[in-house]
């Protein structure tokens, strides 16, 4: 009976690593698949790396930014992001400028498989991520 418990935990563990799902914050390439529930438009990229220096860069689907992040637990926060000035569709400024706002109010995050959950302080889910590597 051990054996077959033993097998079973080596499988389950062999599966996990094979699926390539996120299990980290650092290293994937998050895309934005949400803003505050609403869907993005798909089209342009909203992207997020946290990179193990307390860095997150990414893309606001104009503009390319950085900021400083700092974890605690599945705790979160992150700075007010410095972005390039490019000039953009108005459409894709809007979902830009809301997605910079939404950054920075943030409070927890959770993985689970390829998503990423950001939520505000109130329990809120403000950004919501898959992702790509």
């Amino acid at each position: 009976m051990k054996r077959v418990i033993v097998i079973t935990m080596i499988l389950a563990a062999l599966l996990a690593a094979c699926s390539g799902s996120a299990t980290s914050l650092t290293g994937p390439t998050w895309t934005v698949t949400s803003l505050s529930g609403v869907g993005v438009d798909p089209t342009v990229a909203i992207t997020a790396v946290f990179g193990a220096d307390g860095q997150i860069t990414g893309s606001g689907g104009c503009n390319n930014y950085t900021a400083p992040y700092t974890t605690d637990g599945s705790s979160i926060t992150i700075e007010s992001p410095a972005a390039t000035q490019m000039a953009c569709a108005e459409l894709v400024n809007q979902q830009e400028s809301e997605y910079f706002y939404l950054l920075e109010g943030t409070g927890t995050y959770e993985i689970r498989g390829d998503k990423l959950t950001i939520k505000d302080s109130s329990g809120q889910t403000t950004l919501e991520y898959t992702s790509g590597s």
